[in-house]
């Protein structure tokens, strides 16, 4: 049962890891573009890919600790998946690529031999499970298809796949926009700062760093709250740069008919807040000063 519990920790860590940091920035940035995009699926088709391999393997995790079907699918099936995940290991070890393999995201990095290592070490422990498991005559093939369904229905409710940079969506905070922008056309940047706040105004400085060094980086629309207004012209001048702007009032008065900044932001969310969307579509949606804080250097790798 030890050797089980370590199999089944050791796919829910490789599923969980693929949507580290972030869900939509490592099933979309690491695991589709880093790996299925240059394996030859396509853009369109690898998002339905990644999120289907993610669901096997969070119901390998969960289905490898029960006795249905154990031997008889759970196990082949296990074996078979890090079969194949091993044979591109070995074409990469080949090629001579020594770079993160992205078997664990970017969670724990490894280099292809390090992973392949791991592999066949997981192969010889599936083995000699799958030798001394009996088959269970109780199996349950309606119990085994309803567990796997409702993990791949999950994945795909709780990750929809978003076409992004084809389609356009529309954001649920474009909506709020006063500016001579589409909000929901082409990469954008739309942030919610209050012109005082310190974490603000580095958030809006490493932004025009970014800026400056990057090709085509998005245009950038602010909207500050009005409890420090007189500070805006402060904030661009710390900042380098004016950027397209609106206030809104903090609070909503009773005369007063404007969504208000707390409605729409700090109500459930912090400042500073930097949201991308490609296409109205959120790519990345940065808040506070905590664990989900802006980063510039984790969102200078969404243009590399």
């Amino acid at each position: 049962m030890i050797i089980r519990v370590l199999i089944s920790a050791l796919f829910f860590l490789s599923a969980f890891s693929k949507l580290y940091p972030i869900p939509i920035y490592g099933i979309t940035k690491i695991f589709e573009e880093g790996q299925l995009i240059p394996l030859g699926f396509s853009e369109d088709l690898a998002p339905y890919v990644s999120r289907f391999i993610i669901a096997v393997e969070f119901f390998i995790a969960f289905a490898i600790l029960q006795s249905n079907y154990l031997k008889k699918v759970i196990l082949p099936l296990s074996i078979t998946m890090i079969t194949v995940f091993s044979l591109h290991l070995s074409y990469s070890i080949f090629l001579g690529d020594s770079e993160n393999c992205g078997c664990f995201g970017e969670l724990i990095p490894m280099s292809p031999l390090q992973a392949l290592i791991k592999n066949i070490i997981t192969i010889g422990f599936l083995a000699y499970l799958y030798k001394n498991t009996e088959v269970n005559e109780k199996n349950s093939c309606s119990k085994l298809s309803i567990q796997f369904l409702s993990i791949l229905l999950l994945m795909f409710a709780l990750l929809p796949v978003q076409t992004v940079g084809k389609n356009k969506q529309v954001s649920s905070f474009s909506e709020y926009v006063v500016a001579d922008m589409d909000m929901n056309e082409g990469k954008k940047i739309l942030c919610f700062f209050d012109a005082g706040c310190e974490h603000c105004m580095d958030a809006a400085k490493s932004l025009t760093t970014l800026s400056d060094s990057i090709d085509d980086f998005p245009k950038i629309h602010i909207i500050f709250s009005d409890s420090e207004e007189d500070r805006i012209p402060e904030f661009f001048t710390y900042a380098g740069r004016e950027y397209s702007h609106q206030v809104l009032p903090f609070a909503k008065y009773e005369t007063d008919e404007m969504d208000s900044y707390l409605e729409i932001l700090t109500m459930e969310y912090d400042n500073p807040a930097v949201i991308y969307l490609d296409n109205g579509n959120q790519i990345r949606f940065y808040e506070g000063v905590g664990a989900n804080a802006f980063n510039a250097e984790e969102f200078k790798k969404l243009f590399q």
